[in-house]
């Protein structure tokens, strides 16, 4: 009787240990893809002001280059 006993409580025991690891794990990799997707647009976000502070410095001086050439004559 026992022989049958312990193995079955075993496996019921090691299913519901599963099933606790498998939902903690869910929530775990839910919380990761929230994170994952905020970093993208975050990233798309500094990507775009990156653009536009690196065209209003550097404007000014293709400006100054093309008007020194014009002078200049090339």
């Amino acid at each position: 009787m026992y022989y049958a006993v312990g193995p079955l409580l075993a496996l019921l025991i090691s299913l519901k240990y599963t099933q606790q690891q498998n939902t903690k794990h869910q929530k775990e990799y839910a919380a990761l893809v929230t994170k994952v997707e905020l970093l993208e647009t975050r990233n798309e976000q500094v990507d775009k002001e990156m653009l536009q502070k690196i065209m209003t410095t550097v404007m000014p001086i293709a400006k100054a280059v093309n008007k020194l050439n014009q002078e200049v004559g090339l």
